[in-house]
């Protein structure tokens, strides 16, 4: 229907681009009128063919703009004859896969007829073995019968025999709590044993009043990083408390190691915390007993803390002294112990800490060597420089370290 009045709207339009460009072609002839230098004939042949193209275009280019079925028509013949050929190349595929699923069914129908009659087949036997299952059940049953009877006169025969087993087994279950309750008195008794044995020897020291540590005397000696933080510095110092503890525990031989047996005020451990803050360089930290310490009692201890400044550096001489002995060899000996004396006073006083402040030592000497250095002392005899020179950097912390040198004088 549409193309039928597309068409009668063709030729309609046809007519009328005929009747118009006649009337202009006719009207330009008689007026005798020329363009780009025509003659007047040829001049309305060329406004009749403009007016025609003109007025053609403009019905199309309407057209075209009104109805979207003369656009395609005018503009997409292509697409629509590439659409066209990509269907019918669809339609083949499908024709062809059509074709093919044609055929897979009928493989389907036929391997179908074949389990169809593998099925029949299949439940005939099925009924077969059915009957034969019937007939075995009724055997078995009569066979269950024959057992049950059976096992009816031996589960008589066995009950006096479970009845003595589990009587066997309350027994064996009791013997063993029993055996566990033992070995675990056992074990109390060892224990109380021990408590007894360290009670027994507490006891003893209490009445004979053993002087375990006197007042002022050393418990342990530490150094700590001072200008750190306050709680690092705290817990710094209750590690060292700690530790003593612990090695007093172990002098006293008390089992318990959780046991507090040492006491430091807490003012006096917010004080130190405090100054080994304060402090730049290390902190040597000592811990004093306030007061003689018998058997039994708490320890009662005071924080005392030193500058852990460089006294001695490696090689350095610490002392040195000239004395004059002869060939004795007690002269000799009594010499460099004296000497040993002095060096220990020289130290003192330049600010090593003693080993016990109740001795006074700062540092002992190998055997060897002071056996050293006596011979050498009577090897030169008469007049002697003796030489003490720390072996490694010595610290306020101490010990005192030396190696003794004899030197010969004419």
């Amino acid at each position: 229907m549409y193309s039928l009045v597309l068409i009668v709207v063709l030729v309609v339009m046809g007519g009328a681009i005929a009747y118009i460009g006649d009337k202009l072609g006719s009207k330009v002839g008689k007026r005798k009128m020329s363009v780009f230098g025509l003659r007047p004939k040829y001049t309305s042949i060329l406004v009749t063919i403009v007016t025609g193209i003109i007025i053609a275009a403009s019905t199309l280019g309407i057209m075209a703009l009104v109805s979207s079925n003369v656009r395609t028509a005018l503009f997409g013949m292509e697409a629509l004859k590439q659409n066209l050929a990509s269907l019918s190349k669809e339609v083949t595929t499908n024709s062809v896969a059509l074709e093919s699923s044609k055929t897979a069914l009928s493989a389907k129908i036929i391997e179908y007829n074949a389990l169809t009659a593998k099925i029949n087949k299949t439940t005939a036997e099925l009924g077969r073995i059915a009957r034969e299952l019937d007939e075995v059940s009724a055997e078995r049953d009569r066979t269950a019968a024959a057992l049950s009877k059976v096992q009816s006169e031996f589960s008589l025969a066995r009950g006096n025999l479970d009845q003595a087993q589990q009587e066997i087994h309350s027994l064996q279950a009791k013997k063993d709590q029993l055996d566990e309750h033992v070995t675990a008195l056992n074990d109390e008794k060892t224990k109380l044993q021990t408590d007894v044995d360290q009670l027994m020897a507490v006891t003893i020291n209490l009445r004979k009043g053993v002087l375990v540590y006197r007042a002022g005397e050393a418990l342990s000696t530490s150094t700590v990083k001072g200008g750190q933080p306050a709680d690092d510095t705290e817990a710094a110092l209750a590690t060292i408390i700690n530790t003593t503890n612990q090695a007093i525990l172990s002098n006293l031989k008390v089992t318990d190691k959780n046991r507090a047996v040492l006491w430091i005020t807490k003012t006096d451990v917010a004080q130190a915390t405090k100054l080994i803050t304060a402090a730049s360089d290390e902190v040597v930290v000592r811990i004093i007993s306030q007061g003689n310490m018998i058997y039994g009692e708490p320890v009662i201890g005071r924080l005392e803390l030193y500058p852990n400044r460089l006294i001695y550096s490696s090689g350095q001489t610490v002392f040195s002294e000239t004395v004059d002995v002869g060939t004795n060899s007690k002269d000799a000996e009594d010499a460099v112990l004296d000497f040993l004396k002095k060096v220990n006073v020289r130290a003192l006083n330049q600010g090593i800490l003693p080993i016990d402040p109740l001795v006074g030592t700062v540092g002992d000497v190998d055997g060897f060597r002071l056996l050293d250095a006596i011979n050498k002392v009577k090897d030169f005899g008469g007049k002697v420089e003796l030489i003490a020179v720390a072996q490694k950097d010595i610290y306020t912390v101490g010990p005192l370290q030396i190696a003794i040198k004899v030197r010969g004088l004419l």
